[in-house]
């Protein structure tokens, strides 16, 4: 009687499986590996329809045994295709994904060199432009002759050429920081170190740099997105992180150009400044696209007292040297 009751369900389970998976075959878009997943599982349902059957009719044109191998022998070999054809599914899925991620690359770094490409625009407009119009009006005021000038007014002009003076050095920092022309002309290591320079300068900050790659040169997109990341972490460090010592190591081995920055600042819980899309989640977020981009990939490691510590791997097969 027991069996009796599981073959019932049995039959029943194996029934609803069917109609299930021949209702999803329009879903699937009539894909022919669900197909024959599904008339699999309509012949399962069969098989277990005539064994419930011959509990009642025990004249049989067909043994039971015989019936139970060759449907068997069919549902397995329909299994297999399908599952055949399910695995080259899998096999262009991976191709998609991977497609799709050289895709989003692409679009990262076109983006990104867009960004430059624009900043490369503003800077020589301001250099071309403002710049010489600053030099003029200081050679104007210079051309005055003070001797015949009140004292008052003197100091006014004097003042003026100094006003136009630091006028004429933040115009050019601002310029070199759009588009750094030491690292186009002398390379990654010594733009980093003049910006570090020039960023801590009558700071209580000390500054450690290491680097195996000296002089070498690479491929543009590499060299101006690693000193992009390098100057946003700079940044963030002293903005938000208040550190007494920067340790910056770059090393060019293997495949890999790798760089290892850390603070030993106040620190922060990074999932609470991501998700709460804070100022830092915004220029980490900056770092990320940047490595991405590159086909890179990032290690962070903080938390509230222990600092900022982050690892960066940028393989060459994209960025060949120049």
């Amino acid at each position: 009687m027991l069996l009796q009751i599981a073959l019932w369900v049995s039959m029943f389970l194996q029934i609803a499986a069917a109609i299930v998976a021949v209702s999803l075959i329009k879903r699937t878009r009539y894909n022919v590996s669900w197909i024959l997943i599904s008339t699999g599982f309509v012949l399962m349902a069969f098989r277990r329809l005539f064994e419930v059957s011959s509990l009642f009719w025990e004249t049989q044109i067909v043994s039971k045994e015989e019936i139970n191998t060759w449907v068997g022998v069919i549902i397995s070999l329909l299994m297999l295709i399908g599952l055949i054809f399910i695995r080259q599914i899998f096999n262009l899925q991976d191709r998609l994904e991977k497609m799709r991620k050289v895709s989003e690359s692409r679009l990262l770094a076109a983006v990104i060199r867009g960004e430059e490409r624009a900043r490369q625009t503003i800077a020589r407009d301001l250099h071309d432009g403002l710049g010489p119009l600053l030099s003029s009006i200081k050679m104007m005021i210079s051309a005055a002759e003070v001797d015949k000038i009140d004292p008052d007014n003197r100091k006014i002009i004097e003042k003026s050429c100094d006003a136009v003076d630091e006028a004429i050095l933040t115009l050019k920092e601002i310029s070199n920081h759009l588009n750094p022309r030491l690292l186009k002309n002398y390379g990654l290591t010594k733009a980093i170190e003049k910006y570090a320079v020039q960023l801590l300068e009558n700071r209580p900050v000390k500054f450690i740099m290491e680097s195996d790659i000296d002089d070498k040169r690479f491929f543009y997109d590499m060299e101006i997105n690693i000193y992009r990341i390098i100057t946003e972490l700079l940044n963030n460090s002293l903005q938000h992180g208040n550190p007494e010592m920067i340790n910056l190591k770059i090393f060019g081995k293997s495949s890999f150009l790798s760089v290892v920055y850390s603070d030993d600042g106040k620190g922060f819980n990074l999932e609470e400044i991501i998700r709460d899309g804070q100022q830092r989640g915004m220029g980490l977020e900056n770092v990320r696209s940047r490595v991405k981009s590159l086909d890179g990939y990032l290690y962070i490691d903080t938390a509230p007292g222990s600092g900022f510590s982050i690892v960066i791997h940028i393989p060459f097969k994209r960025n060949e040297e120049t």
